[in-house]
């Protein structure tokens, strides 16, 4: 009777010990995972500069990068979703830092405020305002004159910067598309958002027509700036999550090569 109970003590041992190993051999692969999340996230991704600087696909890698991090912490932390609120600060952040090196020694300084303006102040005088938006997701079609013209007041009344001194940058126009009120800008049918945002023509010829319909600004050509149609940061992010190396080397190759809408260096020329 003994020995029966004492056998039965065994393979019980035995069970708990499978049970142990294996929890061992799934925490050591969880730890890897984790670890190789670690070393993706403290990846640079790699910016080709070329024989000039270019400011358009340098900022745009660089929201990417944002989206690309983000996403990988969400994996981390098993959320069902970004952090909308982190990804915000950080891409201010990001625009701060990519402002200051392009401007380094002109006396200014970009700063991220916690209404998430960007402003460059020379001394103690606030200078120039900058609204980096991801897409005009909030702001289709005619309501965006009524954000611009609340964004505007703000930079007068808040930080003291004139009309004339606020900017916008755009950085991609996908999400962000009222197909009636783009066939109302161009005057003729468009079939689905993807035909009109790879046809480059009907895109230049909505954005140049979309930027006038903004009243707020003083000369609205010289301060609004889209980046891209079909490409979207946080699109493109979620895509090289995906990808082998290489593959990741070859999509940011085709953001080098990239033929944007606006041209950054006009805007920083500006600055």
């Amino acid at each position: 009777m003994q020995e029966k109970i004492l056998e039965e003590i065994r393979d019980i041992l035995k069970e708990i010990l499978e049970v142990v190993k294996e929890n061992r051999r799934t925490a050591i692969l969880d730890e890897e995972e984790v670890s190789e999340g670690e070393e993706r996230s403290n990846e640079k991704l790699e910016i080709s500069i070329g024989d000039q600087i270019n400011a358009s696909a340098t900022l745009f890698k660089r929201l990417v990068d944002v989206y690309y991090n983000e996403e990988l912490k969400r994996i981390e932390l098993n959320n069902v979703r970004k952090s909308s609120r982190r990804v915000s600060v950080e891409l201010g952040k990001t625009l701060c830092d990519f402002l200051n090196h392009q401007l380094l020694g002109q006396g200014m300084k970009f700063e991220r405020q916690p209404d998430g303006l960007v402003i460059a102040s020379r001394g103690l005088d606030n200078v120039v305002a900058i609204k980096l938006i991801t897409d005009m997701g909030f702001y289709r079609g005619s309501q965006w004159n009524e954000v611009a013209s609340d964004i505007v007041d703000v930079c007068e009344t808040k930080y003291g910067i004139s009309n004339d001194r606020v900017f916008f940058i755009i950085s991609s126009l996908r999400n962000g598309i009222d197909q009636g009120y783009v066939e109302s800008l161009l005057g003729h049918e468009v079939k689905s958002n993807w035909e009109f945002l790879n046809n480059r023509q009907w895109v230049d010829s909505y954005v140049r027509k979309f930027i006038d319909t903004t009243h707020s600004l003083v000369n609205p050509r010289n301060q609004m700036y889209f980046m891209a149609s079909e490409m979207h940061p946080n699109v493109v992010a979620e895509d090289l999550y995906k990808m082998s190396n290489e593959q990741m080397k070859e999509a940011l190759l085709k953001i080098d090569e990239y033929t944007w809408i606006s041209n950054l260096q006009d805007l920083i020329n500006q600055l």
